[in-house]
Formats: structure tokens, C-alpha cells, sequence
């Protein structure tokens, strides 16, 4: 596979990854205008990485009554760091 190719083919994982949140964030609960990180990632199962890429994207769609994405996470950053370690 050549670089274009790849380059396409991660654009079109973005793209698809983008609209699973776009459909996802109407079934979210919203508190102010605002959805927070962590219940897309509990509905989605997506990596925070990958959320934080998607959501910072100028073409995600928001629904009327959010207002914002709250990117700070409660649960994820911790939870990524220790999923690959033993207790």
C-alpha cells in the first residue's frame, strides 16, 4: 500500500469513527448544554485518544441542545493507563 493509500484509509476510519459520535450524542445525557467525555467513551468504547481527535474535528455535528463536549474525563485517563496491567 502506498502512503496516499493509507493516508485515505485512516481518513475513512476518522470519518466513520466521527459519525458513530455524531449518532451516539442525541442518546447522551446532557447537564448545560454540555456532554461529557467519559459517557461517550462508556457508550462508544472507543480510546480517549481517538475521542479527543474526533471531537476536536471543525465538521463534527452537534445536536441543538449541546453546546459543548467536556474533555476533561473522570474515569479514562487512568482507566487506559492501567486495562494492560495486572492487579
Amino acid at each position: 500500500m502506498n502512503i496516499a493509500t493509507e493516508q485515505l484509509n485512516e481518513e475513512g476510519m476518522l470519518q466513520r469513527y466521527k459519525e458513530a459520535v455524531e449518532k451516539a450524542l442525541p442518546r447522551l445525557p446532557v447537564k448545560n448544554g454540555v456532554v461529557d467525555i467519559d459517557s461517550l467513551w462508556v457508550e462508544l468504547s472507543i480510546p480517549y485518544s481517538l475521542l479527543r481527535e474526533i471531537i476536536s474535528r471543525k465538521d463534527l455535528a452537534l445536536p441543538d441542545n449541546v453546546k459543548r463536549i467536556e474533555m476533561k474525563s473522570c474515569l479514562g485517563e487512568e482507566s487506559e493507563k492501567t486495562a494492560g496491567q495486572e492487579r
